[in-house]
């Protein structure tokens, strides 16, 4: 009983979490944006945090850091460089304590799609992250982790703004 309301109270605050983080793609003020986005990374980092789904808590807790790190006024590059070394890190932690198998295989492109897009500052790799992230979201939601619906919508929702960036399609 108890797991089930911790599951139920971490899918509402990645559903809060998604909603906030969709307000923040219509926003065209910087700082506004970066504090929605704060507050976003926050609820997503929480609700896989509470589900224990060791990929999503990983990766949300790399973004948030690097939306905390947005407010400090450092050189853009530092920001890329811890975001970065944390992705490096946590990639090496995350394989080596889970078995290699698709899923993973699409988390890890995911990662280093994200990066790239970053590095690169281009949205065709971020429209590879959201597609395969989506993907492992979809194996996450197999092994039980209802989070992964939210994270599966935030990655078709943040691909398909991606490609409308590369390709204007409204």
């Amino acid at each position: 009983m108890l797991k089930k309301i911790t599951n139920n109270f971490g899918l509402a605050l990645g559903i809060i979490g998604l909603i906030i983080f969709m307000f923040g793609l219509t926003e065209t003020d910087t700082a506004q944006k970066n504090l929605i986005v704060l507050f976003a990374t926050f609820f997503l980092f929480l609700s896989a945090a509470i589900q224990k789904e060791p990929f999503f808590t990983g990766l949300q807790g790399i973004a948030f850091v690097s939306a905390i790190m947005v407010f400090y006024n450092l050189a853009a590059i530092y920001n890329l460089l811890v975001f970065i070394f944390l992705a490096f890190v946590f990639a090496i932690y995350y394989f080596s304590r889970h078995k290699l198998n698709i899923a993973r295989i699409c988390a890890f492109i995911g990662l280093v799609a994200l990066c790239l897009g970053i590095l690169l500052g281009r949205n065709e790799p971020m429209v590879v992250c959201g597609i395969v992230l989506a993907i492992y979201a979809v194996f996450s939601i197999q092994e039980g982790y209802t989070v992964g619906w939210i994270f599966l919508i935030l990655n078709i929702l943040f691909a398909v703004v991606a490609a409308n960036a590369l390709y204007s399609f409204y």
